[in-house]
């Protein structure tokens, strides 16, 4: 009986979810060993073998366990394991009663347990259980990202690339998820911050920026990444390209003849791969091979070479992009790139046409009746719904040599720089590919600064989705006293995981609906129709960038041309960085301003290419989620859906004018000069508070008689976190007033966010 994710092995205990500085530095000991051992440089990448490749899993798994779920395809999908007693004889986890035979199919699944979890193992893996349709969490929505290693075992690049890139994902989620202030404030978390101060400065001696490091968290964090390094377990372990004598590339059921039913998934390999996407959405995807140096797309099938396969601008696009970001190196130029049936060769039965059209190009598609491992796979199995296989699926020939030189794979060194120096090589240019391939899953927005003071990362990995009201994220106040007497605030933000930015805008007004409404009550999707109702009425206005000209488009940092417009402030950020004033000055003390970014992308991509096709107009999830407001697809508990107009948003942020206002709900911000602004960044996910506060801030609300369930005064729920984030206990009301200075003092040391990164 299938598991539902979650509920898959995993190495260790989800309440450990923080492991100790000696493990956490452990990773870089356990590199450096590999050096002396192999006797190569000490950063330098190795190929791994299949049992390091398995104690690095089970490594991840235990070391990470908020953002990291170890399993098999035989665990999850009741299929055998291919080989003998002879193979992957180091492998003993799931050996029954002693007895082993073959090599399982290890999948290591990447995803922010705690901001999105996934209903408790409740969500169904057959594609047509209704319930999959009645799940509330927003985690129905955070797109699925496919990564597999090596389905032709003697293709080595790809198994390595994808560890280290994982290794990379969460070493980096775990260390943004620890506590970033600089200054202790209480003794519960000093160890808390120690821990981040180390892991930080691991990652920063590796080339690991602070942007680098705050980008790999927004990957674990708002994406689920399914990585299957040795699709082809037993072809790995032995060295061979087949499985048991089965090309897996020609075992699935594309473009092949209706009587050769029993030609596909006969693979094990195959069948973990079908099974995978049966119970995923999966909008883009890599699938690593070797023998070659190119990026390849669709078509790769015979029956249609020579003819355009719909939704080719985007595909180029992005290939063109993974070319540019893996760079090139002394022995290897950057990838060439193109359709497989020109660049590669056609073949039939081949992964990645499948991928693509499996849902949409149903003559294509055999039922398969495998004979092989008692011809028990039910040819339901490969009958699939309209939405499984629409992804961008696209082939990695890694390297001319199946099995490069160690000297050619690349160093620890500035993993995400596409230099040309000896940093570079075939496994860190394919980690840089698989994290793009991640990013590009879905658009985003965010808010970075207000006039010039930095607001803390919109996503901070491991906080609890909101199911209160207490967990609110909070930010320094800006001083607008003084000098800087101007009644517009300078908001500037950016827009990631696309290319064209066809337009972007700010758009604010008075905040009037409760901050957990912004979510759809019903499915999670965010923003939510009411927050979006707001936005459309008269009180809110829209302002477009002031440093992009008129009819300009904006850039992303994978435009072929660069990012633009460029921040004039930090240079190392590649984003692009927008900037806009709203004009506070008719609004009065004490108003809320809700300020949202937003962004339209790739609208080009729409336009299809003559062709037979040209009729069907956008067929991936990629390009109709950016160009089509109507698209709905939903598979194994997931969705992807169209926006509203098109528009992607960013979380907000508020805006809270000094107030004079003596309600005692509303005591710190009464004591804010009329000058001073406070800003608050409101998460959909909710929380940043360090936990020591949480017990604290539990008891208040009780004593209050739950004022605040029902959101009526979110000034008073603003109000309390403030006091709570600057206090462990309450004061006594004899020392109120003394303890209000202290607030004021205190709170821009304890909260000023991002200090120690």
């Amino acid at each position: 009986m299938a598991m539902a994710l979650p509920c898959a092995v995993e190495m260790s205990s989800n309440t450990a979810t923080t492991p100790s500085i000696e493990k956490t530095a452990s990773s870089m000991a356990e590199h450096e060993s590999y050096g002396r051992d192999q006797k190569i440089a000490p950063n330098q990448y190795k190929i791994l073998s299949s049992k390091e490749i398995l104690t690095r899993l089970m490594n991840l798994a235990d070391s990470y366990p908020t953002f990291a779920t170890l399993t098999t395809t035989q665990e999850l999908y009741n299929l055998p394991r291919a080989g003998t007693r002879k193979d992957c004889r180091f492998d003993v986890l799931y050996d029954s009663e002693g007895v082993h035979i073959g090599c399982n199919n290890y999948v290591l699944i990447i995803q922010d347990k705690e901001a999105y979890p996934d209903d408790d193992c409740d969500i169904p893996l057959n594609v047509n259980d209704s319930k999959a349709s009645l799940k509330s969490s927003g985690w129905k929505y955070i797109p699925d990202v496919f990564l597999s290693g090596s389905v032709h075992g003697n293709e080595r690049v790809g198994p390595t690339a994808v560890i280290e890139a994982a290794e990379l994902l969460l070493e980096a989620a775990y260390c943004e998820s620890l506590s970033k202030v600089k200054t202790p404030v209480s003794r519960n978390n000093t160890e808390e911050i120690e821990r981040a101060k180390e892991c930080r400065a691991s990652l920063s001696r590796r080339g690991i920026s602070t942007h680098h490091r705050q980008w790999l968290a927004r990957l674990v964090s708002t994406r689920r990444t399914v990585i299957i390094p040795t699709a082809n377990a037993l072809g790995y372990a032995r060295n061979e390209r087949r499985e048991d004598g089965i090309d897996v590339n020609r075992d699935f059921p594309f473009d092949i003849s209706g009587d050769k039913s029993s030609k596909c998934m006969q693979s094990i390999a195959a069948r973990s791969i079908n099974e995978l996407f049966r119970s995923h959405l999966f909008p883009i995807g890599l699938t690593y091979h070797g023998g070659m140096e190119v990026v390849s797309y669709e078509w790769g099938a015979p029956t249609y070479w020579n003819q355009t396969a719909p939704d080719t601008y985007a595909q180029e696009t992005i290939a063109k992009a993974y070319s540019r970001y893996g760079g090139k190196f002394a022995t290897s130029p950057q990838y060439d790139y193109g359709p497989m049936n020109d660049k590669v060769y056609y073949v039939r039965g081949g992964m990645e046409d499948w991928a693509f059209a499996g849902s949409w190009d149903p003559d294509r598609v055999v039922r398969c009746q495998p004979m092989t491992y008692g011809g028990n796979y039910p040819p339901e199995k490969t009958i699939y719904n309209n939405s499984t296989l629409r992804a961008f699926n696209m082939l990695i020939e890694t390297s001319d040599k199946k099995t490069p030189r160690k000297n050619s794979l690349g160093t620890r060194l500035d993993p995400l720089t596409d230099s040309d120096d000896e940093n570079n090589g075939h496994v860190a240019r394919n980690i840089r590919l698989a994290l793009l391939a991640m990013d590009l899953a879905e658009p985003y927005v965010s808010i970075r600064q207000v006039d010039g003071m930095r607001i803390e990362d919109d996503v901070v990995p491991g906080i609890h989705p909101m199911n209160n009201v207490n967990e609110v994220k909070v930010s320094s106040r800006i001083n607008h006293c003084g000098r800087n007497t101007r009644k517009t605030k300078t908001i500037s933000w950016t827009v990631g995981g696309a290319f064209e930015i066809d337009s972007t805008d700010i758009i604010y007004g008075p905040w009037t609906i409760r901050h957990y409404d912004l979510v759809d009550a019903k499915d999670g999707f965010y923003p939510s129709a009411e927050a979006l109702n707001l936005l459309k009425t008269d009180e809110f206005i829209s302002v477009k960038p002031q440093n992009l000209g008129a009819n300009v488009k904006g850039r992303s940092r994978w435009h072929e041309n660069g990012s633009f417009p460029k921040s004039n402030v930090n240079k190392i950020d590649p984003n692009p960085i927008f900037e806009a004033d709203i004009d506070i000055s008719n609004f009065s003390n004490g108003t809320r301003l809700a300020v949202f970014a937003r962004a339209k992308v790739d609208s080009s991509w729409a336009r299809q290419p003559k062709s037979s096709f040209s009729a069907l107009g956008a067929v991936s999830h990629i390009v109709n989620s950016r160009t089509n407001p109507s698209y709905f697809a939903s598979n194994g508990g997931k969705i992807i859906k169209g926006r509203e107009d098109n528009w992607w948003y960013s979380l907000p942020i508020i805006i809270v004018i000094g107030s004079n206002n003596e309600d005692d709900d509303m005591e710190y911000l009464s004591a804010l000069p009329d000058c001073e602004l406070e800003v608050i960044a409101i998460n959909s996910r909710y929380g940043d508070m360090p936990d020591s506060y949480q017990l604290t801030m539990s008891r208040l609300s009780a004593s209050r008689n739950n004022n605040f369930q029902d959101g009526s005064s979110l000034l008073g729920i603003l109000a309390l976190v403030l006091v709570m984030v600057v206090f462990a206990a309450l004061v006594s009301l004899k020392e109120q007033r003394t303890h209000r200075e202290q607030e004021r003092r205190l709170h821009q040391v304890h909260l000023d966010y991002g200090s120690i990164s």
